[in-house]
């Protein structure tokens, strides 16, 4: 079966920078309160840190955390990563949920109906959620987190109370809420998009590049070079 890796790994990055720079600079509640005539003290109340010379986390791996990384070294941050990739490179979950002032999840593999991007899968013993309570709890009080790959990677209920209790600073979704009157979309400290991370028309065209190039190289007699079962093809 031919498949196109990456093809939506520039259009999630790019969604994680957007995602992060409107939660931290607070732009949709700033747009929200100049529009409604709010102008006084307002440079005050949407005060934030700066990006440069904080710690960006990522958690996981594949073609998204990669091309993150190099946009976010672009902000002046430093980039640690924990996940199934480049294990040389891992500072352990544990030690990367303490230093990061952002934590971002990213893609890893999902079979069987579920996440094997469990606690287990990532070298923590146990089972659950990668971020659940216990991790939301041991981030920097102010931390922000971010996740543009599935929902069952986080705990969404122990994001709510660590959002509650001002212990995180904001938090950034692209996913759709379980319900219409869930928690997160009363908080202004939170950014939520339905799923628009590969929403992009570049995606489109890399998916199809990547699968025409593909039979064109079967067609030549060569194997492919992006293929989920290679073994059907005795290569």
């Amino acid at each position: 079966m031919l498949c196109a890796p990456g093809r939506d790994a520039d259009g999630i990055a790019e969604l994680t920078l957007a995602l992060l720079l409107a939660v931290n600079r607070r732009l949709l509640v700033a747009d929200r309160d100049l529009r409604a005539g709010h102008t006084r003290d307002e440079r005050e109340r949407h005060r934030s840190w700066e990006l440069a010379g904080r710690t960006f986390g990522i958690v996981g791996g594949g073609p998204s955390a990669r091309a993150v990384t190099w946009r976010m070294k672009g902000l002046g941050m430093r980039v640690i990563a924990h996940g199934p990739e480049a294990p040389r490179a891992r500072p352990g979950i544990d030690r990367l949920i303490a230093e990061a002032d952002v934590v971002s999840v990213h893609g890893v593999p999902v079979r069987d109906g579920g996440a094997i991007g469990t606690r287990g899968a990532f070298g923590i013993p146990g089972t659950g959620a990668v971020i659940g309570a216990a991790e939301f709890a041991a981030m920097k009080p102010g931390a922000i987190f971010i996740n543009t790959a599935r929902p069952e990677f986080h705990d969404a209920e122990a994001l709510v109370g660590a959002l509650k209790t001002g212990h995180l600073g904001g938090a950034a979704l692209d996913h759709v809420p379980p319900d219409p009157h869930h928690p997160l979309l009363g908080m202004d400290n939170v950014v939520l998009t339905p799923g628009i991370g590969d929403g992009t028309y570049d995606t489109e065209v890399n998916h199809s590049r990547m699968i025409c190039g593909d039979i064109v190289r079967l067609l030549g007699g060569e194997p492919p070079l992006h293929c989920a079962n290679p073994e059907a093809l005795g290569v």
